[in-house]
């Protein structure tokens, strides 16, 4: 599997073209490359001399794809909220049905949220009132690393599980950068025909055989326990990869196609670098110890598309020092307590007091 690839973020215009034939179906919205483009048209000009934060409110994940095409192209900052009050000087929604997407904007936002300078971002609301934000850069990076990892390549995809999760939205910036067509269903079965599925913690219920049989993957939100995973691969007739993402980061790690342990969230995807660190650290410049395979610790990661220096909403996540191989280097402190194998597969266990 390839270990790195370009992840620079292309230029706006080269976003805007996108894919041919690239496609989007569920329940409420079926949409083309084009139609996705001018809705993202439509927000700019509404924007124009105004503002560049904008909220999107929907429980379809077409408003999760508007919101990443519009921060990709550099058009705008934007909170998707599903419940609670936007924060942006205009809020938008999406209206319409299959095939006749429309956009109403208004004015609104009760503040709250200040994009920071520098790049365009994405605002999820996360657990805990927190909020999880995407740079541009981090989305794209992502999106390109899954892809390679994955060998996701003109690809028909399906998504499912809640139209604001984090790893839903993640599976479908990999769609905006290598696929041809994406179906999403909040539950069980999407819409039309696909060959590898993404399925988010809070679907994993509901796809009890009514996915697709055959398909190249079914990639689920971890950690879940072995016999689960097992269960779900005999019952659906997939392999079923786990999968684990950080908060603000995407998807960063995956068990491989051909080589899946059950229990395990997998290893670092293309591009992504990855150790279990000491919890505690003696001094700055002393660093951390690298800890070795089995021995529980906090998850650090790093890579050409991780800001180690944007927390990206979630303050246990910071810059930390660990020695190796005598020498201090930077990494991404995460938060996360678990533990890796000698094969550098993932187990990870709770948050850290930080």
């Amino acid at each position: 599997m390839p270990r790195y690839v370009e992840v620079a973020l292309p230029p706006p215009d080269s976003i805007m073209r996108g894919r041919d034939g690239w496609t989007y179906e569920s329940g409420s919205y079926r949409l083309g490359w084009g139609d996705l483009v001018g809705l993202v048209s439509r927000l700019e000009q509404a924007l124009r001399g105004r503002s560049s934060c904008v909220s999107i409110q929907s429980d379809d994940l077409a408003a999760g794809l508007l919101a990443e095409l519009a921060v990709l192209s550099r058009t705008a900052s934007v909170e998707l909220v599903r419940d609670g009050t936007p924060s942006c000087p205009l809020r938008a929604s999406l209206t319409g049905g299959p095939g006749n997407p429309s956009l109403s904007i208004a004015e609104g936002g009760a503040g709250g949220w200040n994009p920071p300078q520098g790049s365009t971002y994405l605002s999820i609301s996360a657990h805990g009132g927190r909020r999880a934000v995407y740079s541009a850069e981090a989305l794209w990076g992502d999106a390109v690393s899954l892809a390679a990892f994955l060998g996701v390549r003109g690809s028909s995809l399906a998504v499912v599980g809640s139209a604001a999760g984090e790893f839903e939205l993640s599976a479908a910036a990999l769609s905006i950068s290598a696929a041809d067509h994406l179906s999403y269903s909040q539950a069980g079965s999407p819409p039309g025909d696909y060959g590898a599925a993404f399925v988010g913690a809070s679907a994993i219920a509901s796809i009890d055989g009514k996915l697709r049989r055959g398909l190249s993957f079914v990639g689920v939100e971890g950690p879940l326990e072995a016999g689960l995973s097992r269960s779900m691969e005999r019952s659906l007739g997939s392999p079923v990869l786990q999968m684990y993402g950080v908060s603000g980061r995407g998807i960063l790690f995956s068990n491989p196609i051909g080589f899946n342990v059950h229990g395990s969230s997998g290893i670092p995807i293309t591009n992504v670098e990855a150790m279990i660190s000491e919890v505690l650290e003696a001094s700055w410049y002393r660093g951390r110890r690298m800890l070795g395979p089995g021995e529980e610790g906090e998850l650090a990661i790093r890579g050409p598309f991780i800001d180690i220096g944007f927390n990206a909403g979630d303050p246990r996540q910071r810059r930390i020092q660990v020695r190796v191989s005598g020498r201090n280097q930077e990494w991404l402190g995460t938060g996360i307590i678990g533990r890796m194998d000698e094969n550098g597969y993932l187990y990870p266990g709770g948050r850290s007091f930080v």
